[in-house]
C-alpha cells in the first residue's frame, strides 16, 4: 500500500468502525446539516416534504433527532412526549392499548 501511495483514512476509508457510538454521532450530525442545507424539503413541524410525480408535496415521516425548526435547530420533544417515555401509559389506540389497559385494571383491582 505503500508504494502505491495508499494511507488508510486519508486516501483510502477505513472499512472498520471502532467506535460506533462516535460514527453514530457523526452520521446524525451529517444528515442534520443536509437538512439545514435544504430547508424546502422540511415543514414547519420538521418533517420531510417530498414531491409526488403530480407535482403535489406531502409530508412523510421524520425520525424525532432529525426534525429542525428554520433556524435549523433540533425540534425538542414536547411536555407531553417526554411525560409518557418508559411509563405504563396504556392510552394508545388499537388492540394493544386495549388489552394493556385491561390488564392494568385487574392489577389495580387485585391489589385493593
Amino acid at each position: 500500500l505503500q508504494d502505491a501511495g495508499v494511507v488508510l483514512g486519508e486516501t483510502y476509508p477505513i472499512r472498520v468502525v471502532s467506535d460506533i457510538k462516535a460514527e453514530r454521532v457523526r452520521s446524525v450530525e451529517a444528515v442534520l446539516e443536509m437538512r439545514r442545507q435544504n430547508q424546502q424539503f422540511n415543514n414547519d413541524r420538521g418533517y420531510d416534504l417530498i414531491q409526488l410525480p403530480d407535482g403535489k408535496q406531502t409530508v412523510v415521516f421524520t425520525k424525532k433527532e432529525f426534525r429542525i425548526d428554520k433556524q435549523g435547530r433540533v425540534i425538542n420533544e414536547t411536555a407531553r412526549d417526554k411525560s409518557s417515555k418508559g411509563s405504563n401509559n396504556t392510552g394508545g389506540r388499537g388492540r394493544k392499548g386495549k388489552a394493556a389497559q385491561k390488564k392494568l385494571l385487574r392489577q389495580q383491582a387485585a391489589a385493593k
